[in-house]
């Protein structure tokens, strides 16, 4: 990827071991990625181009802006986040909203970075997740994400691609993460196994070994449980804020061991990958059990609810990677609260000497990740290549991901 800082982002080997080298595109090509992630704080926008067929040294960022939720609308969509109970009239409601301010992104994005909208190949779309539920042994899989790909195609008049998980949940899949197909174009190397870890609401890793030709199978990449979402949903809760920044409460608090030793038992933890999951397993539901159960001070809480993110993060890569990476490459939300990443890499360091950093020592901005991730995707879908990798979700074998809307 151009637009590179020292630590380059691939060492990785020429065409012919590319994944996509049977299908080059000719032409350079531009696309819009949308992502709002589990916390809902604000649409992330970012602007690529593509020259040629996908590999690292022709996909450049041009790029990002960011939109934030309007209050109530951003209240709207925690308001129906599972497990909560809504009408579906209200979820109808929410698909265009929600549709809308994406598009209001996209266009904003443009309109920063002086571009035309009739420059753009296509939209890469996330949509807003509100339900997320990973297949089990007596259902499918099933997850939902808002902003209709339809009316962001209408309203900007670029063609767009969304809702890129159910295809994979339709193979068996866990719909996620999905990402790891882009984390192995990006960040391969020839001789160094390296983790791209995203601390968002939810907490993921992407564990890519020494590159090994076209080999996607040795990936792995899985959700280990939570990361802000535990913290944000008290804060919320407790404070009447979105989060608690730089870890300022948990950093003065004291942890309950006793309530940590607890919530380390859920059996999330223990799960074996392939694994996926949300929040509604580790978001509200949870912090209104501690704070109603749990008559402790609310900076011990905070203090406890960040142990739990470090420890988890650090017991998932001790007990489901094959070994420890040489790099941790950090990106997401988590990143900006000191606290948080303090106890991350303490407990990583207990066994395993990696080299750990931010994402922005790689020459990609932290905000604009994700959604260059599925700018991507959309790239993908359309040059009919698979977006999955059954090694990292449990499908049954690759997919083209993604609905296509042609503006009207």
């Amino acid at each position: 990827m151009r637009n590179k800082s020292p630590k380059n982002p691939t060492d990785a080997t020429g065409a012919a071991d590319r994944p996509d080298a049977i299908n080059p595109a000719a032409a350079t090509q531009t696309f819009i990625g949308l992502m709002s992630g589990t916390s809902a704080d604000a649409v992330d926008a970012a602007l690529i181009e593509v020259r040629g067929r996908l590999a690292p040294e022709n996909i450049q960022y041009i790029g990002h802006h960011r939109l934030p939720w309007p209050p109530k609308l951003r209240a709207a969509i925690l308001a129906a986040m599972a497990p909560a109970r809504v009408s579906t009239a209200d979820v109808a409601m929410l698909n265009v909203r929600i549709a809308q301010h994406f598009a209001r992104a996209a266009i904003t994005l443009l309109t920063v970075l002086k571009r035309p909208a009739a420059g753009i190949t296509a939209i890469g779309s996330h949509g807003q997740t509100i339900a997320h539920q990973p297949p089990q042994a007596n259902r499918p899989g099933a997850t939902l994400q808002l902003g209709d790909v339809s009316v962001i195609a209408t309203l900007t008049g670029i063609t767009t691609v969304g809702n890129f998980r159910p295809a994979d949940m339709a193979l068996g899949g866990q719909g996620a993460p999905l990402v790891p197909a882009v984390d192995q174009l990006l960040f391969s190397h020839r001789r160094r196994c390296r983790s791209v870890h995203n601390i968002g609401g939810i907490s993921n890793l992407t564990f890519i070994p020494a590159l090994r030709g076209r080999d996607s199978a040795r990936l792995i990449a899985f959700d280990t449980g939570p990361g802000n979402c535990l913290m944000d949903s008290l804060a919320q809760r407790l404070l009447g804020q979105p989060c608690d920044r730089s870890g300022r409460l948990a950093a003065a608090g004291a942890v309950d061991h006793k309530l940590l030793a607890r919530l380390l038992r859920h059996p999330y933890f223990r799960q074996v990958p392939p694994k996926s999951t949300g929040r509604e397993i580790f978001g509200m539901p949870l912090a209104q059990r501690l704070i109603a159960e749990y008559p402790v001070a609310s900076k011990s809480l905070f203090a406890t609810a960040a142990e739990l993110t470090a420890i988890s993060i650090a017991r998932a890569y001790q007990n489901f990677l094959p070994q420890p990476p040489d790099e941790v490459i950090f990106c997401g939300g988590g990143v900006n609260n000191p606290f948080l990443m303090s106890r991350i890499e303490h407990h990583l360091r207990l066994f395993c000497a990696a080299d750990i950093g931010s994402i922005a020592d790689y020459g990609m901005a932290n905000p604009a990740r994700e959604a260059i991730c599925f700018a991507l995707l959309a790239a993908m879908t359309l040059r009919h290549l698979p977006g999955n990798i059954p090694s990292c979700t449990g499908a049954a074998r690759p997919a083209i991901l993604g609905v296509v809307s042609h503006p009207s």
